[in-house]
């Protein structure tokens, strides 16, 4: 053993000296091509943060990037956006690291630029993003990604894209669907799904759903009812409603706002879209002839509110018809009438600190009043022709009732019978929620989205 130690100790220090000649000659020339031969050229194809260096050496590549690098800082328009929010990025706060984008170079290939983003977290948090459910580093990888290549185009990242959704299951809204009369229709539903499940990134058509289940039997009112729930309890989430129809007249068991009507000869359905990456599920509820719904899911980095504004009502008119065969005195009323109804219907949506990000119209529901009708004496309508009275209009002016003759008799088969006239007084005007008479827009007549 100790004859063969001396020739153990020599065979290592041989090896060492082997790999020290070895690396200097090699990462000496690697040193020496780099750093003291600035000279030296990139060869074709090769790319630098999409810049061209292709036959530029190394000093003048480094040169060029620079020049390149300050004139993106002076022209790029990278922006985040939250909501309503647009957040621009910083150009002070892109640092480029040259010497190692340009030690990395693949040569004859596209490399991109070594870059860093500073202070993300606080340029995010100084405009109230909550960062605790927000992927930082994905979303710094990003604008990193977009600065490495020296993009000149605008560019802008939704902060919401980059959401960390939650593992837990909350409850997101309930309705409870009161006052709605159950039906046969209904109960089928509730009996038999339990739940509807939301797939991430897609759209919900009540149409769609029941043909797919084959599931029949629901009458154009009863869907009508379920979707105008369904709608309410949609509203305070982030959910886009595609398409929605209004009736001619408001169901006494739906909240004015929030109708959404359905009819299956003609087509009209309920659509609308979940826009997050997550599954969330409707709830179905029964108990007994009470009907309730839940939207769960992960959850929101927002709180959603809905908000009703300027509520009107319209005055009808009332129009009145003459007959001879009422005594003196004695009134009819053919139709009672309803009075028109206009709301709009706002969704907030506030930071989990109380701080408004967005507020947006969801819709501006309107309802044509319906005039009311009377028949009166012909006796009292020749005692007003003798003595004609004008009517003070709501603005204070003073018009005449409109008389307009008529043809009504006990008997519609007796040619003698005499003709009644018509009188319609008293304009239809809409009221606010205050009591005050203000007159309805142009937009406020439109029927375009009344089936």
């Amino acid at each position: 053993m100790g004859k063969t130690l001396p020739f153990t100790k020599l065979s290592v220090f041989f090896v060492l000296c082997s790999i020290y000649v070895f690396s200097f000659a090699h990462l000496g020339a690697f040193a020496y091509d780099r750093l003291l031969s600035p000279n030296q050229a990139f060869p074709e194809g090769t790319r630098i943060g999409n810049i061209d260096v292709s036959t530029l050496s190394y000093a003048k590549a480094e040169e060029e990037l620079h020049i390149k690098i300050e004139d993106w800082k002076g022209n790029q328009s990278m922006t985040l956006s939250y909501m309503d929010t647009v957040i621009p990025l910083d150009s002070k706060l892109f640092h480029f690291d040259l010497p190692a984008s340009i030690e990395r170079a693949a040569q004859g290939a596209e490399t991109p630029l070594l870059v860093n983003y500073e202070g993300l977290d606080s340029l995010l948090s100084s405009n109230e993003v909550n960062t605790s459910m927000l992927d930082l580093e994905g979303l710094g990888q990003e604008i990193m990604e977009h600065a490495a290549n020296l993009d000149d185009t605008d560019e802008n990242l939704p902060i919401e894209d980059f959401f960390i959704q939650s593992d837990s299951i909350e409850i997101i809204s309930e309705i409870n669907m009161d006052g709605v009369t159950s039906t046969p229709g209904l109960q089928a539903l509730f009996d038999t799904y339990e739940e509807i499940e939301l797939e991430g990134t897609s759209s919900f058509s009540l149409m769609t759903f029941l043909d797919e289940e084959a599931f029949t039997g629901m009458s154009n009112q009863e869907l009508s009812t379920f979707a105008s729930y369904l709608y309410q309890l949609i509203l305070p989430t982030n959910f886009e409603v595609i398409e929605r129809h209004q009736g001619r007249e408001l169901p006494v068991d739906i909240e004015l706002g929030f109708e959404a009507y359905v009819n299956q000869d003609q087509g009209d359905d309920f659509i609308f879209t979940n826009p997050n990456d997550a599954v969330y599920k409707i709830i179905l509820n029964r108990q007994g002839d009470s009907y309730s719904l839940a939207l769960t899911g992960p959850q929101m980095p927002y709180t959603v509110s809905v908000v009703l504004r300027n509520e009107q009502t319209f005055k009808p008119k009332v129009i009145k018809q003459y007959s001879p065969y009422l005594n003196k005195g004695e009134v009819k009323v053919k139709e009672e009438g309803r009075n028109g109804m206009k709301i709009e219907v706002w969704r907030s949506f506030e930071s989990k600190n109380g701080e408004l990000l967005k507020e947006e119209k969801i819709s501006e529901d309107f309802y044509l009043p319906v005039f009311k009708e009377e028949i009166h004496s012909m006796k009292d309508y020749v005692v007003e022709r003798t003595e004609p009275t004008t009517e003070t209009n709501d603005n204070g002016t003073d018009s005449p009732n409109e008389v307009v003759p008529t043809r009504e008799s006990s008997d519609p088969a007796d040619p003698t019978a005499p003709s009644d006239p018509i009188e319609t007084g008293g304009d239809a005007s809409p009221e606010n929620a205050d009591g005050e008479d203000v007159l309805p827009s142009e937009t406020d007549l439109s029927l375009s989205n009344m089936k």
